[in-house]
């Protein structure tokens, strides 16, 4: 390839770039796909080879996933392309690259929907790498989904949230840095060479074991591959006839992963026959990993030729010439969080929510200085980035896959180590906790606990609890806020204190007292000690010239504290500039922050003016300004949120910029005068997004030009301060308090690189993305300081004490260069020192003088007087973190009042740590008993005290959890259930129910292979000697009774749909029926449409699952609650002469009639309909002619749910009228009909082919074989209409009609004439009847239980209440089970919240439009007496009836263990020989690459 080529298509990219003519992007099937990118010069430049490199020079081909790093390919879920990329690949690569682990453990590789189903919640998955972290698939439950949650969609507003801390702060070790791009694309020889670096080996980092990846977008959805053509280079590599990419398609829709290149591999581009040409670029091919599994062209893997390096082709087939800019992820390496927030909290909206943190220096501050937004709680959860209004509502947990709504709270962790950087955590700082609501926020919570956890001082946690009573914090809504604090003790490593330059000599005074020996100091200046002075040093003569920035720090033997940085500049009299040459800038931290208030005002003078260069921010949608080629600046929140100023800027000249937020109101002036100003309803203040970025993407957005005096506020400045100061430099001693970060235009060196020096003492220096700039004195303006000099003592905000340490703090004019300090009470006298901390030696009136000197020499001064309060004497009073703690639980120690300047002892026998000097500390007993805890104290004056507690450690029962894997299998394969329990389970016993069929079975770790299909629940129990637990989960094991492989998952929403080329209903049929399998997501809307229209004939899902069957404009409909979303189910619909049966499952749910009795004409059928659109996952679909599922064809209809129908299936079932079958077993293409009909469905709206086929295990996961025996007759009376009575009358309104039920116990006045609660209605067939309001009744019901209590044996027993003919509102009513000789009271069912523990079982039973049956399932270990009813709550005008009860056992099969298959791996080449492999989620592998498979119920490595 000549470079001349490369050049014009380099330079044919540019305009591709600009935010103006962008590529097209369809966002609906790439939601989380990002236009901005984050060039990384560094990436250019290869590091020093070390050792392993050095040896060699780069292969002429790389493939990463031929190491052991790579994790196993993968199909992805919906439209999650970006997060399967950049999580499923990138990320899991490179952590293992770095870490040496093996990729093919899901303890190794990363879950791709943690991040994706937060794409619509302000976050996104750049800012989870960072910020976050993200947890194992392990410790999630899957990798595209989680066994937790079940499938869901990040369009949806109910998807699961992951509770616990322990996988929150797992999370938090796994980290990139900020995602980057190369600077250069791939239609560069630089480019290339670049990129190619990076995957041959990190490009020379040899802390790695292997090369990178790197992440790019491509137009999939219309893409064509090709095989390789044959020539003798390609038949000697083996790739003749391996898959390549022919033509991009026009649109970027799809994300995918470059894994290696192969320089070798030849092609024809230009077509003339000839292959391999340089100059025709027909050399070479990127090698690209896919998302939509292992049968995609090469095992999920494709080879792009160079040639074609980039996202789209032309609309004429040709390409682009729009490069790939490569994005990459840097591993944050050996990251450990030193300091987090643990959190429990509940939320009833959660949407309405936008967490933070926040820290002060000042242990008395009511607001913190800097805050953190905490991702993934800023107003998320509602898959509308919180944009729904009034939020739905949904608990902080969402929804799991059991399908209930949790609204228990939420347990999680954030990292507090950012947050904390530049702050001194050896010293006291105080920790804020921000809840945000929005001003619509109607929900409601509480905050039960919070805690701050040290890990430096404790490497297993040193945790300090906030002070919250039993009853928790209301979180306030209506758009107030919610804060808690808490101050967190140093860890004690105290720094040197009042370190400055004084005349070219650094000085410093001696460190706060501490427990620890001080041993020395050490010098440091660009990262190298230069000198070690002895404990008694107090100075450092700076070496002649010096320049930059110099630190010092402490040394107590093996430890020191954090270095105290000073900067040394070079002394000039005149200003200086920064010129950036085609070039950029970033400011980081300055905005970590979020700011109501704040301003951003610089100089600038362009050397070019062109649309949207010399911009800055994150971009539209959060913080945005920049230039227009007519010399006009734009700045503000979004394009509708936006100011603009003509004739702002000038080519070549000085203008100042001044933009102020003022809550809402942005603000624009121009060299002092107010220019512009927007007022939005949307946005307030800015921040909470890091660093702030003056672009370098390309010459259309980048820097040109110069700047001076950069200032960056936390305040709204006004017109008169901007007007009085924009022409102003200002000295550094006094900068003022509100100022985040001052740039006046110089540079310092730190560790080698040169930075802009932010000369507030933040360290917010900038960084440049490359050598093109230049510092210049030359062009900048002549800016003076003012003339008036002033300064002024501020009294301490702290009350001042003998012995405790006290900062003192001046404010005063911007012009002070220095200022000299005198306390005589502290033995200070002229200390040159901005804000000194000292220590008074005793009580009284004291002086305080500062002298401050200004740029000019000129001097001025203040005193003052302080009052030093007495030192108090010692206290040694504590206080533990929990009063009942267990054997193995950690428990902190604080002291009650913690005082500066005071040493701390603690002895704690029999404790984990027995001694401490430590002022707080956290310890664990192994062993249960009584133990004391003693403290003693020593204050600054001397005085000391003592002080002893007891604990009583306590034996406790097990706290039951489990785990099950895989959580969905086909049965005949192994599963494994693993006791998880807290506090030491010495005996474990499982229970597994499902619809027809229970087992039971014990162990810690139980593995079985299971031979009946089913959906079952799983119930653990748990003991030990001091007693016993239980937990359950709904829907934890799904064992399918076969692979239903693939189903057709309609992404987008609402415009994927399926139109069959044929109409399958003939008009005048009077006979016919569908059925399928379907996963609806979360019903929000009319959707699900099947047929045509409601005018002619539709099926159609309402929100409350309702299916309405419309014919001919006449409507027929199911119960509500018919479809569940979330599930898989069968759903089946038959039609026969107008009447309508709605199947499920393949029994009958519910019948309705419709007069039109035969079919429309019809001129389309799909799956889909405009009014009424697919949402969610469908197969097995099928059309029967002349059919009808009646009660006589239900076994014939049931052995098509168990099992896919093969050749001989099908053409017998076409015998039986069927005419369109879709198994949807494909990975691309149209709907293939596998009827002789060949009825095929055109897939239309869908996006990239992969991302519409994906796993559908959970199909054909139900059990006919029904062993259930009625024994309603042998335990239960009177259980069926007509239900006798005694004779007496219940409730006299009505002459005889109301009676007493015999055999029935009820709670209530028994001698009453006029009672309400459960009675026989002989007006209504003698049912068992309960009515409030009507007939006399009372309209309030409140607890009323109406039971018999029967004993009955061991065994698994369903309860169930059908409805007769008449009411069934059984609103607020439940169906219960209880081990006791009456029923639980509503409030002790609400309160048990479904524990297995509480001794009953109770469903809430649903009303007769919902279902004809209620049915309460309960599982008795022993012999046991039994209350058996229903307890009831009603009011107003409501009835219910019931027609019958019945009580029904099933046998309970004893689980036969099997040796654990999944721990016992084999090794194998070759995984199997026609026999099913199955990868660790239970989905069927057809071409297994290397990675771990189950086989036969046996673990097998394939190498």
């Amino acid at each position: 390839m000549k470079t001349i080529t490369i050049k014009l298509l380099f330079g044919a990219c540019f305009a591709s770039l600009s935010p103006l003519s962008a590529q097209i992007v369809d966002r609906a099937k790439y939601p989380d796909y990002t236009d901005k990118r984050n060039p990384d010069y560094a990436l250019m430049q290869r590091h020093t080879l070390g050792v392993r490199n050095a040896m060699s020079a780069r292969p002429d081909h790389v493939n990463n996933a031929e190491t052991r790093f790579f994790p196993p390919v993968f199909n992805q879920d919906g439209g999650s392309c970006g997060s399967a990329s950049r999580i499923g690949y990138m990320f899991s690569y490179e952590m293992n690259a770095f870490r040496n682990l093996d990729g093919t453990n899901p303890q190794n590789y990363y879950p791709t929907h943690f991040v994706w189903l937060l794409t619509n919640g302000n976050s996104g998955k750049d800012a989870f790498v960072q910020h976050v972290g993200v947890p194992s698939a392990e410790t999630y439950g899957g990798q595209t989904y989680s066994k937790l949650f079940g499938n869901q969609e990040e369009t949806q507003n109910d998807f699961g949230w992951m509770t616990g801390y322990d996988k929150w702060y797992e999370a938090m070790f796994n980290r990139m840095l900020k995602p980057a791009n190369f600077p250069e694309s791939t239609g560069t020889d630089a480019g290339r060479e670049a990129l190619k670096n990076w995957l041959w080996n990190h490009n020379g980092d040899e802390s790695f074991q292997s090369g990178g990846l790197a992440g790019v977008g491509v137009a999939a959805g219309t893409m064509t591959c090709k095989a390789i053509d044959s020539t003798p280079t390609n038949d000697k590599l083996g790739v003749t006839g391996m898959k390549c990419v022919d033509k991009w398609g026009t649109g970027v829709d799809h994300a995918l992963t470059i894994v290696g290149y192969d320089d070798r591999i030849e092609f024809d581009i230009n077509g003339n026959g000839i292959y391999g040409e340089e100059t025709a670029d027909e050399r070479g091919a990127w090698i690209l990993v896919n998302s939509w599994g292992n049968e995609w062209q090469n095992g999920g893997f494709v080879y792009c030729p160079y040639a074609y390096g980039g996202p789209h082709f032309n609309k004429d087939g040709s390409f682009s010439n729009h490069w790939w800019y490569p994005e990459i992820y840097k591993v944050r390496k050996n990251y450990k969080p030193q300091r987090t927030i643990k959190l429990k909290m509940d939320y009833t909206r959660r949407s309405e929510l936008y967490l933070m943190a926040g820290v002060s220096a000042d242990l008395k501050a009511t607001n913190p200085d800097k805050t953190q937004a905490l991702d993934h709680f800023k107003y998320a959860g509602d898959g509308n980035n919180g944009n729904t209004v009034p939020a739905p509502e949904i608990p902080m947990l969402g929804r799991w896959v059991d399908g209930k709504l949790h609204t228990e709270p939420m347990e999680f962790g954030y990292d507090l180590t950012d947050l904390s950087d530049g702050y001194d955590a050896n010293e006291p700082l105080k920790y804020f906790f921000i809840i945000n609501t929005k001003s619509t926020a109607e929900g409601s919570g509480h905050i039960y606990d919070a805690s701050i956890i040290d890990y430096v001082q404790d490497s297993l946690g040193l945790e300090i609890p906030f002070d919250i009573d039993a009853n928790g914090v209301n979180i306030q809504n209506k758009g107030k806020q919610t804060i808690i604090s808490l101050i967190v003790p140093g860890r004690g490593v105290a720094a040197p204190q009042n370190v400055a330059v004084d005349g070219g000599v650094l000085k410093w005074m001696s460190p706060k007292k501490a427990n620890l020996s001080l041993t020395g100091y050490e010098i440091i200046h660009e990262g190298e000690i230069v000198s070690t002075p002895d404990a008694d040093a107090e100075s450092y003569v700076l070496p002649e010239g010096a320049s930059g920035t110099y630190g010092i720090r402490a040394v107590y033997g093996n430890k020191r504290s954090n270095a105290v940085n000073v900067n040394v500049y070079a002394s000039t009299a005149n200003n200086k500039c920064i010129k950036l040459l085609h070039s950029g800038l970033t400011l980081p931290g300055v905005f970590d922050s979020k700011y109501n208030k704040a301003t951003i005002e610089f100089w600038i003078r362009p050397l070019s003016i062109a649309d949207w260069n010399q911009s800055a921010g994150p971009g539209w949608g959060t913080f945005m300004f920049h230039a227009n080629a007519n010399g006009s600046f734009t700045a503000g929140w979004d394009t509708n949120n936006r100011l603009n100023v003509p004739s702002a800027l000038s080519l070549n000249k000085w203008s100042h910029i001044a933009l102020v937020v003022n809550d809402s109101v942005m603000t624009a002036y121009v060299n002092g005068t107010k220019m512009a100003s927007v007022t939005s309803n949307s946005y307030c203040g800015i921040g909470g997004f890091g660093d702030l970025i003056f672009s370098s993407e390309d010459e259309n957005s980048d820097q040109n030009a110069m700047y001076d005096e950069l200032r960056i506020w936390k305040t709204a400045r006004t017109a008169d301060e901007i007007k009085a100061d924009y022409k102003l430099r200002y000295a550094d001693a006094l900068l003022p308090d509100d100022l985040v970060a001052y740039y006046p235009g110089d540079v310092v060196t730190i560790n080698g690189t040169r930075l802009l020096c932010d000369h507030t003492g933040r360290a917010h220096h900038g960084s440049f993305p490359n050598d093109n700039f230049a510092v210049n004195d030359g062009y900048a303006q002549t800016l003076k300081y003012t003339a008036n000099t002033f300064v002024h003592i501020n009294q301490p905000e702290a009350d001042a004490v003998e012995g405790q340490y006290l900062t003192l703090h001046a404010t005063g004019s911007t012009n002070i260069s220095s200022l000299r300090w005198t306390v005589p009470g502290a033995g200070i006298e002229n200390l040159v020192c901005t804000s000194p901390t000292i220590s008074f030696g005793k009580s009284g009136a004291q002086n305080v003088k500062v002298v401050a000197v200004d740029i000019n020499g000129n001097e001025t001064e203040a005193d003052t007087l302080i009052t030093v309060l007495p030192a108090p004497e010692a206290s040694a009073v504590f206080k533990m973190s929990k009063n009942k703690v267990v054997c193995g639980e950690r428990v902190t120690f604080i002291p009650q009042n913690m005082v500066d300047g005071q040493s701390y002892h603690w002895t704690l026998e029999g404790a984990s740590v027995e001694t401490s000097n430590q002022s707080c500390v956290t310890v664990s007993y192994a062993k249960s008993g009584t133990y004391d805890v003693t403290l003693n104290v020593t204050a600054a004056n001397g005085s000391t005290a003592k002080y002893t507690q007891k604990i009583n450690i306590v034996e406790t029962a097990p706290k039951a959890a489990f785990d099950v894997e895989p959580s969905v299998v086909v049965k005949g394969n192994q599963v494994r259930l693993t006791d998880k329990s807290q506090y030491g389970s010495a005996h474990s016993a499982w229970t597994l129910s499902s619809a027809n069929n229970a087992m039971q079975g014990e162990g810690e770790k139980l593995c079985f292979i299971p031979d009946v299909a089913g959906v079952y629940n799983v119930t653990l129990t748990a003991s030990n000697d001091a007693g016993n637990s239980s937990a359950s989960q709904s829907r934890a094991l799904i064992v399918c009774n076969a692979d239903s492989k693939t189903g057709l998952n309609f992404m987008p929403a609402a415009k994927a749909r399926v139109e069959l080329t044929k109409v399958p209903l003939s008009a005048g049929q009077k006979k016919f029926a569908i059925d399928w399998w379907q996963r609806a997501n979360t019903l929000t809307d009319v959707c699900n449409g099947i047929g045509e229209n409601t005018q002619s004939l539709q099926l159609q899902t309402l929100p409350d699952g309702q299916m309405r069957f419309y014919m001919a404009g006449m409507c027929a409909s199911s119960t509500t609650s018919y479809v569940i979303p979330n599930e898989w189910h069968h759903y089946a619909v038959s039609f026969e002469s107008g009447k309508v049966r709605f199947l499920r499952d393949g029994a009958l749910v519910s019948s309705a009639a419709i007069k039109n009795a035969k079919v429309p004409a019809m001129n389309s059928f799909a799956l889909g309909c405009e009014e009424a659109p697919m949402s969610g996952m469908v197969d097995e679909f099928r059309v029967w002619n002349g059919v009808a599922f009646d009660t006589s064809k239900l076994r014939k209809l049931h052995t098509y749910l168990i099992e896919p129908m093969y050749d001989a299936a099908v053409k017998a079932a076409e015998a039986d009228g069927l005419s369109v079958y879709y198994h949807f077993d494909q990975n691309g293409g149209n709907v293939v009909d596998a009827t002789a009909n060949q009825n095929t469905g055109v897939r239309v709206g869908f996006g990239p082919d992969g991302d519409a086929w994906s796993s559908s295990k959970g199909v054909f996961a139900i059990n006919f074989d029904d062993k259930s025996t009625d024994v309603s007759s042998s335990y239960l009376s009177n259980y069926e209409a007509p239900f006798s009575n005694t004779g007496k009358v219940y409730n006299d309104t009505a002459n005889k009609r109301f009676m007493t039920l015999y055999g029935w116990k009820e709670n209530g006045d028994a001698t009453s004439s006029k009672r309400t609660g459960a009675h026989v209605d002989t007006q209504k067939d003698n049912a068992f009847t309960i009515t409030t309001g009507w007939d006399g009744f009372s309209r309030q019901l409140n607890d009323h239980k109406a039971y018999q209590t029967v004993s009955l044996p061991a065994g698994v027993y369903d309860f169930t209440a059908k409805y007769g003919s008449f009411e069934g509102e059984a609103d607020g009513c439940y169906l219960v089970a209880a081990k006791s000789d009456t029923l639980p009271s509503t409030i002790d069912i609400i309160e048990a919240d479904g524990n297995a523990n509480s001794g009953f079982v109770a469903s809430a039973m649903r009303a007769k439009s919902q279902t004809t049956l209620n049915i309460v399932r309960f599982i008795l270990t022993e012999p046991s007496t039994v209350s058996l009813g229903i307890l009831a709550n009603m009011q107003g005008d409501r009835c219910m009836t019931i027609d019958f009860f019945e009580l029904t056992q099933y046998p309970l099969t004893i689980i036969k263990g099997v040796a654990d298959g999944i721990d016992d791996a084999q090794i194998s080449d070759t995984p199997h020989d026609g026999t099913a492999v199955y990868d660790l989620s239970g989905r069927r592998v057809f071409n297994p690459q290397k990675g771990i498979y189950i086989v036969n119920g046996c673990k097998l490595i394939k190498n």
